[in-house]
């Protein structure tokens, strides 16, 4: 039986990226997808079996459970999965005086970047309980480490993502126990919707980093320094403070 990977945001950018990564190496790839779909039809063309296309908004509970349910219909365990989807709204030029706090950019932003991945993490616990390799890829940023710090704006995403990251270790701590890997990625700055033009990266070349690491971690491979287990790390394996 081949392996299975759900990706939330599959349609484009990263997530799209991935899921190519991900059905060149061999999975069953279920691809969750809030509106975006005609990306993934050459994919589909290519791959008719193991790209199974779910509609999927993580920020409507019914959305998730509904997901979980197709999901769990077509496969009895899931191996991996990646929370990718995320949205960067509002304008990150702003400073603190311009921004609108009146707009709910600031809720939305928390409500796909820190509650949506929860949200799917818990309806998919089941399947993935079920699986062998039980790894929760969550994707992050840099823009999430406290530590790191030098911005003087983005506070919508800069804060969603350090949420983020507490959910990561969080789930570290109780799932961890079980068998369970948990890690926040942040996946390079890509040329996107979201990175922009003038990002570093290209989606396919994050997303090969992404799919090696996520193989090292499958394989037991630990990153550690001093003050214990990497978790929060970058594309790369390269070790990312809180």
């Amino acid at each position: 039986m081949k392996e299975t990977v759900l990706i939330t945001g599959a349609g484009r950018g990263i997530g799209l990226a991935l899921t190519k990564e991900f059905l060149a190496a061999g999975y069953r790839v279920f691809a969750g997808v809030r509106k975006t779909y005609h990306l993934l039809e050459k994919e589909k063309e290519q791959y008719p079996a193991d790209l199974i296309l779910v509609p999927l908004d993580v920020t409507d509970m019914a959305s998730v459970r509904a997901a979980a349910a197709q999901v769990s219909a077509a496969t009895p365990a899931l191996e991996i999965l990646v929370n990718n989807a995320g949205v960067y709204l509002g304008d990150k030029t702003r400073p603190l005086e311009e921004l609108d706090l009146e707009d709910n950019h600031l809720q939305q932003t928390m409500e796909v970047n820190a509650f949506g991945p929860l949200r799917v993490v818990q309806q998919f616990l089941p399947l993935l309980a079920a699986g062998e390799k039980k790894i929760i890829i969550n994707i992050s940023s840099e823009a999430g480490s406290i530590g790191d710090c030098w911005r003087k704006q983005e506070y919508a995403y800069a804060m969603s993502k350090a949420a983020l990251n507490m959910q990561t270790r969080i789930l570290h701590n109780y799932l961890s126990p079980r068998g369970f890997k948990v890690r926040a990625l942040h996946p390079g700055w890509v040329r996107t919707d979201m990175g922009g033009k003038e990002a570093d990266l290209d989606p396919a070349t994050s997303a090969a980093g992404i799919f090696n690491l996520i193989q090292k971690v499958a394989a037991g491979e630990q990153v550690t320094k001093e003050d214990g287990e990497g978790i929060y790390l970058d594309y790369q394996g390269n070790i990312l403070r809180w």
